[in-house]
Order: C-alpha cells, then structure tokens, then sequence
C-alpha cells in the first residue's frame, strides 16, 4: 500500500520524444506491473516506427568500425539534428524469453482517437480493464546477463508504476480537439485517473528516426488555438459572434497549457542518445 502511495505522489511529466525502441528499453529496465502504456496510435503504425528503429539499429551495427570512421573524415559536420536508435534498439532482441516474461507485467493498449482516449481513462482500473486475468502485481524478472547495461545505467534502477501515455499531443495535432480547450480536457481526464488508480503519469511524444531532431522546447513552442473553430460552430451562432469574435485566431504556446498540469524533463532516452553522440 505504502509503494502505491507514494507512486500517486509521482509528479506528472512530460518528457522529451522517443523513438518506439527507446519507450519500450525504459519500461522493460525501469517500469514494474501495473505500469499501462497508452499508444496514441494504431497498432501497425506503431509496429511499423519499431520495425523501422531496429532495422536500422542493425544496418548501423554491420558497418565496420574503419567505415564510420571514414564517413566522419568525409563528412564536414556531423548531423547532430538526426535522431538514429541507440544500442538498445537491437538489443531488445537480445533475449526473447526475458522480452516475453516482461511482456506479461506491462499492459500495452492502442488508442488513436481522443475520443476514445477519454473513454478508456474514464473507465480505466488497474485490477479489471484487461481480460488476462493472470497478471498480478510482481516485478520483472530479473535483468539477465545477456543484458549489458548502457554507460553509468544502473543494473537494477528503481521500477516505477507508471501510466504512460506515448503521442498525447499528436493524437490532438490531428484532430478538432487541438486547441487550449481539449488538451486541458483530455490532460485533467490523464491526471484524475492516474491519481484515482495510484499511478504515475508520463507524457511521451514520438519521433520517426528518419526526421530532424524536435526538441522538447520545439514541441512546447508550438502554437495551439484557445478554442476551436468547430466547438464554436458547433455552440451556435449567438455564441460563435459574442465570444467567437475574441477567440478565433488567438493562439499559446503548448508550454503554457501543459505547465499547468506537467513537469517538463528530459527522458533516460535523451541522455543516453547525447551520450553515444559523444562517444562516437
């Protein structure tokens, strides 16, 4: 009871994107049962991004040691804005057994509408919301030796109960319900079900490999309107030209609007990519 107490006392976070191979090393090495992830997605759009990561996770590790070295010499400046998997995207092959026994501790749901993400967490619950009734509240098994862990990681970090929620934002960009007025809405629904299931709440945005480099301070700087054109519409004219009038056009920083329920930090991920830069 006390480790679920002072799990609910978890400040909510929003951290920095991640590649799907990245999420899925920090919940395998860091994430205990009944940690819930919540993919904003489909599930073959999200397979696809890992299928990507580990692809070329292992395209990276056949090249010789001689040839990355004469691509840097060519190269006049390194990409620094390229975000490629670390080590731990093949490494997540490493031993399937050990990836199957975690499986059975983490609960993976894919949601992509806001909509129905709203719904789920309404009616979420940490003992009943999924039909493998064999699943109990025990830790990970232990971290094998085929696991080398990544410089200055700990081998046995603290496992958290987490309720991760991985493209909260892009699940809005993509919708009517990107605006100040649904992103509070759906961020109070993540909050009241973390608190009432005694879990932590973590925000994580993805990023394709292939693409530059979006920041945590990209992703906050990015402009959202206080109030959609739809839900105005959709309130009726009257209020649409009394209210409306103000609203219409006015936009904020996304850093505003999740300030009021999140911290905002950089992932495990996000260190350990810099890290391997630097060591490259």
């Amino acid at each position: 009871m006390d480790s679920f107490r002072s799990q609910s006392q978890f400040q909510p976070l929003f951290c920095s994107p991640a590649l799907p191979s990245e999420l899925l090393w920090y919940i395998i090495h860091h994430c205990t049962h009944p940690t819930t992830l919540i993919v904003c997605s489909s599930r073959v759009d999200f397979l696809t991004a890992l299928a990507r990561d580990i692809r070329q996770s292992q395209e990276e590790d056949e090249k010789s040691q001689d040839q990355e070295q004469e691509e840097r010499r060519n190269s006049p400046q390194p990409d620094q804005d390229k975000i490629t998997p670390g080590p731990w995207a093949s490494q997540l092959l490493a031993s399937p057994l050990y990836q199957v026994a975690v499986a059975r501790h983490i609960r993976i749901v894919f949601i992509p509408t806001v909509s129905h993400l709203r719904a789920f967490l309404s009616v979420f619950d940490t003992n009943n919301n999924s039909t493998n009734t064999n699943k109990v509240p025990t830790s990970p098994p232990p971290h094998p030796s085929t696991y080398d862990p990544l410089p200055n990681q700990q081998k046995h970090p603290q496992s958290q109960r987490l309720l991760l929620v991985y493209g909260f934002l892009a699940s809005h960009r993509d919708s009517s319900e990107w605006s100040v007025q649904g992103l509070n809405t759906t961020a109070a629904v993540l909050l009241e079900t973390g608190r009432r299931v005694g879990l932590g709440v973590m925000v994580v945005e993805p990023v394709e490999y292939d693409e530059s480099l979006r920041s945590l301070d990209d992703l906050l700087r990015e402009k959202m309107p206080v109030v959609s054109g739809s839900a105005l519409r959709g309130a009726g004219g009257d209020l649409e030209r009394s209210v409306g009038g103000g609203l219409i056009g006015r936009t904020v920083d996304v850093r505003r609007v999740l300030g009021r329920w999140f911290q905002f930090g950089v992932g495990k991920w996000e260190r350990e990519r810099q890290r391997d830069r630097l060591c490259s």
